[in-house]
């Protein structure tokens, strides 16, 4: 298979069979040259080890925005010269990231988010109490997916119940749920959501409470002594916290729900047995992703030798969380299949590796499992009212997930 020849991102034909160049690439060619929309060429890394390599050696930079990296055409046009162009660029990089991420790390632990997790099952439960009493089906995405993460996000920043429904609206909007098209229209939504994190945080200094963003501003560099975070880097929290812990648990848990309904077995095994949650959810994490193949792109700020591969500086290059996710070598043969007590499935890369490993993973987890256990044991008559085949999928440039879920109890 010669697959300068197939342009990448790959055509995908079916929700969660990865196309099948990933395979022949993992086998054949794990560091290869390939062919964008724009016909400029990249590489792609597609082993597990690789990935893992990739996402930990400083030389691959996240800043792509360079002279000489390769045009990414996503349909979502970026207006270089915007003042929000680099936006977050600060803790984007070292050795503002490390600092950053130094203070960050000793607030986002997995004990704050199991500490959480009575609260998180009590908004789970009264999600799903509404949905009982409608006595009729409902989008699980509208009515659910996208509720619940929110909901955690406000209690995360400490937002009174009065001016949740606003922040709500503008969190929607920066996350593409209006399916704005344009690097404008982005950044109108940006700036309004920075605007409000502002009066969040200058509120929040004035009278500190016992919710995360409090405690993010209290918090300072213990190395020296040094400051704590400045107002722009907490506003690019905030708006990080928006578009990770919001929208990517909102769309996951879209895929994870989609994934066990086109299951029907699998979701009836969970169902047996909800001991078995933690371990499923590490399965459903490393299976239902549905990537678009743009998630994390890097540039080679030096030339890098990757499984006997020589890659040039200044080349643009894809890392293939998908793909690490579906290596035979990790997960076994039946790597492309869902199993949900799948002992390997801890190993999984959906939340990234490295130094950009995702803050909010422990929290997501814990979402992820209250989520799940609490709606089939709430419906477990839970089927898809129509064809699943038939679901439409939509994408936020990085993930392809249901736009609609419509589900019978």
């Amino acid at each position: 298979m010669d697959v300068t020849d197939h342009t990448y991102p790959f055509a995908r034909h079916c929700p969660f069979a990865m196309p099948e160049e990933f395979g022949w690439l993992r086998g054949h060619q794990p560091v290869a040259k390939v062919r964008l929309e724009s016909g400029d060429e990249a590489w792609l890394i597609t082993r597990y080890e690789d990935v893992r390599a990739a996402l930990t050696d400083p030389r691959f930079s996240r800043s792509i925005h360079r002279d000489g990296a390769a045009h990414v055409d996503t349909g979502f046009q970026a207006d270089a010269d915007s003042p929000l162009f680099n936006f977050g660029g600060t803790i984007s990089e070292p050795p503002g990231h490390t600092r950053w991420r130094r203070i960050v790390n000793r607030a986002f632990t997995p004990r704050q988010a199991e500490s959480m997790r009575k609260e998180i099952a009590a908004h789970t439960d009264a999600l799903l109490g509404e949905l009982v009493a409608r006595g009729e089906g409902f989008d699980l995405m509208a009515d659910f997916a996208y509720r619940l993460p929110i909901t955690v996000i406000c209690d995360l920043l400490g937002i009174e119940d009065a001016a949740r429904p606003e922040f709500t609206e503008l969190a929607a909007q920066l996350t593409r749920r209006d399916m704005q098209s344009s690097f404008i229209e982005f950044g109108q939504a940006l700036q309004s959501i920075g605007r409000y994190a502002v009066g969040l945080i200058v509120r929040k200094r004035k009278d500190l409470g016992d919710d995360l963003l409090s405690t993010l501003i209290t918090l300072r560099d213990e190395e020296g002594d040094a400051e704590g975070l400045t107002n722009e880097e907490l506003v690019s929290t905030v708006i990080l916290l928006l578009m990770a812990g919001y929208e990517s648990t909102a769309v996951q848990l879209g895929n994870i729900f989609y994934a066990l309904l086109r299951d029907p077995d699998q979701m009836r095994a969970l169902r047996e047995h909800p001991e078995r949650i933690d371990r499923a959810v590490e399965e459903l994490l490393r299976y239902a992703q549905m990537g678009t193949g743009y998630a994390i792109a890097k540039f080679t700020t030096e030339e890098v030798e990757l499984s006997g591969v020589t890659i040039p500086a200044g080349s643009t290059v894809f890392v293939s969380l998908a793909s690490a996710n579906r290596d035979e070598r990790i997960f076994g043969t039946d790597a492309d299949t869902l199993d949900l007590n799948r002992a390997k499935a801890h190993r999984q890369t959906a939340f990234g590796y490295g130094p950009h490993y995702c803050l909010g993973a422990a929290l997501a987890r814990v979402e992820m499992q209250e989520a799940v256990a609490r709606t089939l044991t709430r419906f477990p008559g839970l089927h898809h009212d129509g064809d699943l085949d038939a679901v439409e999928l939509t994408s936020n440039l990085f993930t392809y997930y249901p736009r609609e879920l419509r589900v019978l109890p």
